[in-house]
């Protein structure tokens, strides 16, 4: 997996807080719910045709009690009597009637909550379908940022031991390096003792110098090498060649210098 690949499902993915989506479009969330509302109208205690119905039942009762007092015939009783049974009749068909529209406008209502919540529900199901590739997404690039880190963990440490193997290798190399310009010294030393009687003289100093000068890898302080093996003898400047081993003197005291 390239980097390009690992860090891509990072940027197909949308910010869930602010509703935005990725690949799958923005998030479908529903709306938010209304407060202080309710889906029911307020039904009466009666209607104004119930009150009509009991201003007509009790008429027909009045009227009824009225005409059999007066006439008290038989026909006009029985009359009566049904007159009084038809009108309260008839107002208890009409509360009836009044209960069975509330009870529709309630189902109807109920039906059209029952929907919203299902529109709502297909919603969520597909908000949380789309949730869960954006957290499979972020899985991967967790899994790839972790995939990342070991590498780049591992390259630290290989880095690491490559840096100590050079710190020796290069130490190893600074000490060969004094050992053949010591060696290289010592017998440029001897061969400038022309006259072999083991000091050196100071046209044998001049001639020291220059081929000092002249060898690979090391520089001489001319003025300071001179006043140090001025008339001394070949053991004495053999002494002072050990300046170059010693790594504790001050560089306004040194005499020899490694080069590249």
């Amino acid at each position: 997996m390239s980097a390009v690949e690992m860090t891509k499902p990072a940027e197909t993915m949308g910010d869930v807080e602010t509703g935005q989506g990725g690949v799958g479009g923005p998030l479908n969330l529903p709306p938010n719910p209304e407060t202080g509302k309710g889906f029911l109208k307020p039904i009466p205690e009666t209607t104004p045709m119930e009150k009509t119905m009991g201003i007509v039942g009790g008429a027909c009762v009045v009227t009824a009690l009225a005409a059999m007092i007066v006439e008290q015939s038989t026909i006009v009783i029985l009359g009566g009597i049904l007159s009084s049974i038809v009108g309260p009749y008839a107002y208890w068909q009409q509360t009836r009637l009044t209960d069975i529209k509330a009870l529709k406008e309630t189902h109807a209502a109920i039906q059209e909550e029952v929907d919203r919540f299902s529109d709502e529900n297909h919603r969520l199901s597909s908000n949380i379908d789309h949730l869960t590739g954006s957290v499979n997404n972020l899985k991967d690039v967790e899994d790839a940022l972790q995939i990342l880190t070991q590498q780049q963990g591992k390259s630290v440490n290989a880095f690491a031991k490559q840096v100590q193997e050079n710190k020796s290798i290069l130490a190893q190399m600074q000490t060969n390096l004094k050992a053949n310009v010591l060696q290289n010294l010592l017998s440029v030393i001897l061969r400038s003792d022309t006259d072999q009687d083991m000091k050196i003289s100071e046209a044998e100093v001049s001639d020291l110098t220059r081929r000092i000068n002249n060898m690979a890898g090391v520089r001489v302080h001319e003025n300071r090498f001179r006043n140090a093996i001025q008339n001394k003898s070949v053991a004495d400047v053999m002494e002072v060649v050990k300046n170059l081993l010693n790594d504790n003197i001050p560089d306004s005291e040194r005499i020899f210098e490694l080069s590249q």
